[in-house]
């Protein structure tokens, strides 16, 4: 069984792969864990500390069950879509397609990027799971291969969204002390 952090803890809580972050009691996103780990607000896919063009800390949250844009989760390596999953905009009106572009941007330009952590749907309620901290690309793809534009038809319209692969890097626990000074 993997190790549950109780939401009244989530603030001074250690980031464990593989660990459950309870969700709050409310019915409402008051109860949205994340956003009490993380000063990255409780809703969207993506989500930051800093600016769009240079996040300092960015925040990835899927429930890995959306048929349209199927997130995937293997030991070391990610596939996630990006924000944009209606028709009727464009893909960098979305800030979460914004912030990726400037990481995969970033990481081939000067070899730097934000640190990026995973989280998923919990077995219940508002329950997040710590699946890891990524980097981004994966061995063997290059920079044509790992951030790269799809297309989709829905209501009759094309659009297109990201889709993005990362490496999970084999970090088991990110400490308080190493969020709270990316915080800062």
């Amino acid at each position: 069984m993997s190790k549950v952090i109780p939401f009244n803890f989530l603030k001074t809580s250690d980031l464990i792969k593989g660990a459950t972050y309870e969700g709050g009691i409310a019915s409402n996103l008051s109860s949205e864990p994340i956003s009490k780990l993380l000063p990255v607000g409780n809703q969207a896919g993506i989500r930051f500390i800093g600016t769009v063009a240079t996040p300092r800390l960015v925040v990835l949250y899927t429930t890995l069950n959306d048929r349209d844009w199927p997130d995937e989760l293997t030991s070391d390596k990610v596939i996630y879509f990006g924000d944009n999953k209606s028709p009727g905009k464009e893909i960098h009106d979305t800030i979460g397609n914004q912030v990726l572009r400037s990481i995969f941007h970033s990481f081939y330009l000067r070899k730097s990027y934000p640190p990026i952590l995973l989280f998923s749907k919990g077995f219940k309620g508002f329950d997040r799971i710590f699946r890891g901290i990524l980097a981004p690309g994966y061995e063997g793809l290059n920079e044509m291969e790992d951030l790269i534009a799809v297309w989709r038809t829905k209501e009759g319209e094309r659009f297109q969204n990201y889709r993005a692969v990362f490496n999970i890097l084999p970090v088991e626990i990110v400490e308080r002390d190493t969020l709270e000074s990316i915080i800062m």
